[in-house]
């Protein structure tokens, strides 16, 4: 029985394999920093009104959809980061396989977030305007630092879903290989 040896050499990186790696870095400092952003502004956001002499308070703490909101882009800040980290250290050895990882990865992070946002932007929405149907009145109109600083929040979480999301299409496509 002969034994054959595969002739494998590494293949040089071409100009697209470095436009692509530079794109996936960049797009994983901006998804890590603004999931990063979002987290530490929904964070601190509170704020403290006093009417007729009572004192009331708005934090993020208070509504279910606003702590998942947060705990999501932290989550997305921390495995982002360490995507991150292992691109930047694996970045000469990156195959196919590694591509797939990196989507699965990608995909659950963006799912996340997004459905963060949309639990967050649910209760934002009764926040702004009310709801007349079930009696919940809008407290935007007296909490207006706090709901700014949930809308900042929100937008950031909007940049870190959409790089997410260009960041899943990249590593699918880069997996197809497999």
């Amino acid at each position: 029985m002969e034994i054959k040896e595969a002739n494998v050499r590494a293949k040089a990186p071409n100009k697209t394999d470095k436009f692509v790696l530079a794109t996936q870095i960049c797009l994983r400092i901006a998804a890590t920093a603004t999931a990063m952003a979002a987290a530490w502004v929904i964070f601190t956001a509170n704020q403290t009104v006093e009417v007729l002499g009572m004192s009331f308070d708005a934090r993020y703490s208070y509504s279910p959809a606003l702590k998942f909101f947060a705990y999501a882009n932290a989550i997305a800040f921390g495995f982002s980061l360490m995507s991150l980290f292992f691109l930047f250290f694996a970045r000469h050895a990156l195959t196919a396989t590694i591509y797939y990882f990196f989507f699965l990865h990608d995909l659950m992070m963006m799912s996340l977030v997004l459905s963060g946002l949309a639990a967050g932007t649910a209760i934002g929405m009764v926040a702004r305007d009310g709801n007349g149907h079930t009696g919940w009145l809008k407290i935007c109109d007296r909490f207006e630092k706090f709901c700014d600083k949930v809308i900042v929040s929100m937008a950031l979480s909007s940049v870190a879903v959409v790089c997410l999301l260009v960041l899943t299409v990249m590593s699918a496509g880069k997996s197809r290989q497999i």
